[in-house]
């Protein structure tokens, strides 16, 4: 107890340092062209605690409903638009056992991590780890975004080989956007907060696997290096790559933009597809005459109306850990037969490539 009345001290102290001017806040508040903003963002929380709902903050509500409490700070705590629900909730912080792996970071911060967590939460900012990657017409400027891709650092998408090197006489890789949730506006809006604009940014250069082979998707992997550093935000976080501990089985998520089985257009919003992941005898067999699939392969889908289409290429294959989430594996290729029963899609196996990734990430100084 009295760890959690420490941090609240530090969290309330912290937050008001935060809060914006009056004629700042204003802006916040209101917006233009009728957009609301967030009144405050969820990443504003100091260290050691998150954005969630009060229901899901146990401490707090007990700090709430004492009379001692002084409600003028503890409404500094707040995030996501006022009258929300939503408060920077104090997280306990325990020291690792010996024996167990420590949390693991990227850039200084935790990866595989929703900056907003909450039971059941699906809206802006779950899964905030896709990025877009834009071609832009040579004739008139036109840029289109065929295929996604992975934040694994903030100068760093992983993603397909064969994204990486599309191009037509026309469309030529160009850029990648950080930050999307919805395709449809200019800011994106959730029911409790706002995210902040999409970041586009110039790609630098591409570092594909050398045992790429276009014709069979074998190696289909590739690194696309930004020219600048992108901005963590709600919708910017960096995702895990997997250990060498063996997947859990089950299911696996997909998160990107395309159409999913059944579906004649493309939904504007982030698509999160839950998916069973298929063991390697049956993928293989299924795929056996056309291409061959290896252990450098994992499979997943194959249930009846529920699968992935088209445009989700390059988008990662997730496997969730506790809160962590992990990329196990990147859009490759499917059938013709999408939504079929027994006919999976099939993505590359990131375990398989974890030493060819690190071994490749660019030193970077800027």
């Amino acid at each position: 107890m009295l760890y959690y009345l420490l941090v609240l001290h530090v969290l309330v102290h912290t937050s008001l340092a935060s809060i914006p001017e009056e004629n700042e806040k204003a802006l916040w508040d209101s917006g233009q062209n009728g957009v609301k903003y967030p009144y405050k963002s969820p990443l504003t929380c100091p260290q050691h605690t998150r954005c969630l709902p009060i229901s899901s903050c146990p401490f707090l509500n007990e700090v709430l409903n004492n009379e001692c409490a002084r409600s003028e700070r503890l409404a500094n705590l707040a995030c996501g638009y006022q009258g929300s629900g939503y408060v920077c909730c104090p997280q306990m912080v325990q020291q690792s056992p010996s024996n167990q792996a420590p949390t693991p970071m990227v850039d200084g911060q935790e990866c595989g991590i929703p900056a907003v967590l909450g039971r059941g939460y699906k809206s802006i900012g779950a899964y905030p780890f896709v990025a877009r990657i834009g071609f832009k017409s040579t004739e008139n400027g036109d840029i289109k975004y065929p295929c996604s891709g992975s934040i694994i650092n903030n100068r760093v998408i992983l993603t397909a080989a064969h994204c990486a090197l599309a191009k037509s006489n026309t469309y030529k890789l160009y850029s990648v956007r950080i930050g999307e949730w919805l395709l449809n506006s200019d800011i994106d809006c959730g029911p409790e907060f706002c995210g902040l604009p999409t970041q586009d940014i110039p790609v630098s250069h591409v570092i594909v696997h050398p045992g790429f082979n276009e014709q069979i998707y074998k190696d289909d992997i590739a690194l696309i290096v930004l020219s600048s550093k992108l901005n963590y935000s709600v919708t910017a976080q960096p995702l895990c790559l997997p250990e060498k501990w063996p997947m859990l089985g089950g299911t696996a998520v997909l998160v990107g933009w395309g159409k999913k089985a059944g579906e004649n257009e493309m939904s504007n919003l982030q698509q999160v597809v839950h998916l069973p992941l298929v063991n390697y005898d049956t993928c293989s067999e299924v795929y056996s005459s056309v291409i061959p699939v290896t252990d450098s392969n994992i499979c997943a889908g194959g249930e009846e109306g529920k699968d992935a289409c088209s445009g989700f290429g390059g988008a990662p294959l997730l496997e969730q850990r506790g809160d962590i989430f992990y990329q196990i594996g990147i859009m490759s290729f499917g059938s013709d037969k999408c939504g079929m029963a027994g006919v999976p899609s099939v993505y590359v196996n990131v375990r398989k490539y974890i030493e060819w990734i690190y071994k490749n990430l660019p030193t970077l100084y800027n």
